[in-house]
Parts: structure tokens; sequence; C-alpha cells
């Protein structure tokens, strides 16, 4: 027993020191890079400019896939600013023109195709394992990044809500150096005129450590050393 807990130990230790895993960047934007889109529910050419994509069935959200990584993403709006009661809005991927992204479009605001605070709204994010959720680029209501001018209103502040629980009031512009971990993530704005749209973020899946199979191997293998030697 005691070269098997010595043996566990050691290989659990070097687990922890593995290194994460790489990075998946999904963007939701045009504008020259590789564009991702929804796997289905695609209502085309919901916008006012260009070619966009909105969910046909709201509650259903969009699905995207790729590098082993999926999450879905839906839009909501509040009943009123005690943010108590919510129900599915339209959610739109709004491709054309460049710096846009994915935000919500209710009835409440017509065609303003940001996430606004005073259409209390929402974008909720739910992957299907735990990510580590990193360089989240916000962009502005007249599809201009969130530190520039902009006619629609700025991107402001909002509430980031993880896992069903309230975790800060950050600024849009200071998500790019920030990570998040958990499964599911909330951006509600809470800047009155202020609205935004989530342009491209990275998903990193929490690493499993690549001791693990050597630790597994080696148990199994003491294990069999064990019913050998009382066999004799």
């Amino acid at each position: 027993m005691a070269t098997l807990r010595i043996f566990a130990a050691a290989i659990a230790a070097a687990g922890f020191m593995a290194a994460p895993a790489n990075a998946t960047t999904f963007i939701f934007k045009s504008g020259g890079a590789f564009l991702d889109t929804p796997t289905g529910n695609v209502a085309m050419d919901c916008g006012t400019v260009g070619t966009d994509l909105c969910t046909d069935t709201d509650a259903d959200g969009f699905t995207y896939s790729k590098g082993g990584i999926e999450f879905t993403a839906t839009a909501y709006t509040y009943t009123d600013d005690t943010f108590s009661s919510r129900s599915a809005a339209q959610l739109m991927q709004d491709i054309i023109p460049d710096n846009s992204g994915l935000a919500a479009l209710s009835e409440k605001d017509g065609a303003e195709d940001q996430t606004q605070f005073d259409s209390l709204e929402s974008v909720e994010f739910v992957f299907d394992t735990a990510v580590f959720l990193s360089n989240i680029e916000f962009n502005a209501g007249d599809d201009a990044d969130c530190s520039g001018p902009n006619a629609e209103g700025p991107c402001g502040f909002f509430d980031l809500i993880i896992d069903g629980s309230y975790f800060d009031t950050i600024e849009a512009v200071d998500l790019l150096t920030t990570v998040f971990f958990g499964t599911t993530f909330e951006f509600r704005s809470v800047t009155a005129g202020a609205g935004f749209t989530i342009a491209q973020f990275e998903v990193s899946e929490v690493p499993i450590p690549g001791a693990i199979p050597l630790l597994l191997s080696g148990l199994a293998g003491l294990g069999f050393a064990s019913r050998r030697k009382k066999a004799a």
C-alpha cells in the first residue's frame, strides 16, 4: 500500500503541472476573418442591412460547434429591471456591415440590433462542459468598436452572470484582458441608452492532466502485480 500511495501522489503532482489546452476562437462578425455560423434554426435576412441571421425558434437559440467545443447562444428580454423574469427573444447574428456580431433583437426595440439596457436584453452562452472564456470582443450598436464613437450609444457596462450566480458589473472594453471560468455565461446590459454586440471570443476547455492516463495504467499494473503475488 505504501508503494501505491507514493505512486499515486507522484502522478497527481505531475498532472496538476499539465499545460492548458489550446484556445478555439469563435467569430460572429464579418470583416475579413473567418466567420462562424450556427448549425441550424436560422431565419435569413432579418436585419436592416445586408444578409444577417436570426433565430427561427427563439427559445432554441443558435448552436455553434468547432474544435470539439459546442455551445448554444440564446437572447432574452426581462419583464422589468428587477431581472426576476425573462423570456426568449430573437437572437441576431449581425454580419453586415463589419464590426457587428451577436445581439438580441426583441419586439421592444424594433430594429435596434444591440443587446440594450433600455429593452432589458441579454445574451446567454451555455457550453456542454466547463470552459475558460477569454478575449471577448464587444462592438457598439452602429457596428463600431466599443472604444470608438457610435451613433446608437456606447457599449457601456453590463452584468455578468456565471452559472446562474451574479459575478460582477464590467465595462465592455475591459473584456479583452479578462478570463472567466464556468459553463453558463449571461451578458446583461445595465447602462441606460447603451448596448452591445458580441463580436468574438476564445474558449479553452479545462485540460485533463496528461498524467491521468499514466496513473490509471500504473494502478492497473500494480493491481495485476498484487494478484500475481497472492496467487504465488
